[in-house]
């Protein structure tokens, strides 16, 4: 199919869907997976080739640099001891639950790890728009509303950790030295590329005068070039990109703060784009084999989350409608989780894991897109923290 007749018929579809699926308080993200369920499986339409891969490199490359302006050191400051405590409990006993139900079920340790590593992430948008319906105001409102961005942050560097633990764990035996030198090289690599990159961004746009327009531009150039480079010298290109926004937005506070407005401006299209693309690509003939795995991992997932919110909670002293009610705040899913989905679906595409992956995160979404807005306007009014 013609690509500019396909992305307008992408765009279309996915606006009228998503004002659809807004009115009956689902995320938009189903109306654009949506949008290409119906394009790519139901019309048959194909995109070309390097359509899914230069929308998915683009996207997160500017979705990580969002991410990595958004932690200023006056923003890092301000985070207590409580948010982290409770930020680092919840999203790793999670990853542990999660891992722990799905190998139950599955014996499958690399599709365990990557699940793992997937589940603690929680939909901001979806989050905040049930907060702000509420009018909700309050303690457990201002934490919620800080760790549905910070965890997504936390699990880019868990799932970095966990699809290479994953590959060499399909790849055959490695050396010890293989195994704790490679995984530094992606990690560190990637925060050194972005650092670098970063600080020469910083220094270059205080040295002379850029209108909108040409931080626009910058920005663009940077996060896409920071991406481009961190995979052709194999390093976390995720990790990259979120060190280059947090070196822009510390070393030149009002460049990093325009861009992150600019760079917002374009967002929704490119997600229709991106989760579109991830909707054409789902293989529906997986889903008759994978519900006792869709429940297993919104079962452990729900119960990592339940959980570590409840005992970061506790370890941080935190008030009790923290303990009790937090982790029913935080069980949306989509966007960060379903991007690394797609992302680690390309990484592992000579094995047998990458439709599994997709189709399982595409249905546990759906799952928490339905259960969770109920399930976060209990959990805000329990907490007295309801306006309207």
């Amino acid at each position: 199919m013609n690509i500019y007749v396909l992305v307008a018929l992408i765009l279309i579809l996915g606006f009228i869907l998503g004002k659809i699926l807004r009115k009956i308080r689902l995320t938009e993200v189903l109306a654009y997976i949506l949008s290409g369920i119906i394009i790519g499986q139901v019309l048959n339409f194909s995109a070309p080739e390097q359509f899914n891969v230069i929308i998915t490199g683009i996207t997160l490359a500017l979705v990580a640099y969002i991410i990595g302006l958004s932690f200023s050191f006056a923003f890092l400051k301000r985070m207590g001891k409580q948010l982290v405590i409770i930020l680092f409990v919840q999203v790793f006993t999670t990853f542990i639950a999660t891992w722990g139900f799905v190998y139950l079920l599955t014996r499958n340790l690399p599709l365990s790890i990557i699940l793992g590593s997937l589940a603690p992430a929680t939909a901001p948008a979806g989050t905040i728009a049930v907060l702000r319906d509420l009018k909700a105001k309050g303690t457990l409102t201002d934490i919620t509303m800080a760790l549905v961005g910070l965890d997504d942050a936390l699990v880019i560097v868990i799932y970095s950790v966990g699809i290479m633990w994953t590959k060499m764990l399909l790849g055959g035996e490695a050396s010890i030295s293989f195994s704790f030198t490679y995984p530094l090289w992606e990690i560190f690599g990637g925060l050194g590329l972005g650092g670098v990159i970063g600080i020469a961004t910083a220094y270059f746009t205080k040295k002379i005068h850029l209108s909108s327009d040409h931080i626009f531009v910058v920005s663009l150039a940077v996060a896409i070039l920071c991406w481009g480079l961190a995979e052709m010298i194999g390093v976390s290109a995720i990790l990259a990109c979120m060190a280059l926004g947090t070196a822009v937005i510390n070393l030149n506070v009002q460049i990093g703060t325009r861009s992150s407005e600019l760079i917002d401006n374009i967002m929704t299209p490119i997600f229709v784009l991106f989760f579109a693309a991830i909707g054409m690509a789902m293989d529906f003939s997986l889903f008759h084999l994978i519900w006792p795995l869709v429940i297993v991992y919104c079962v452990g997932r729900s119960i990592g989350k339940i959980t570590g919110c409840s005992l970061g909670g506790v370890l941080s002293k935190s008030e009790p409608k923290i303990k009790k009610y937090l982790g029913l705040a935080m069980l949306d899913q989509a966007g960060v989780a379903i991007g690394l989905a797609f992302l680690a679906a390309q990484a592992l595409s000579g094995y047998e894991l990458g439709g599994t992956i997709i189709a399982l995160m595409a249905a546990t979404t759906v799952v928490h897109g339905l259960f969770s807005p109920p399930l976060i306007q209990y959990a805000v009014k329990k907490a007295g923290e309801a306006n309207i």
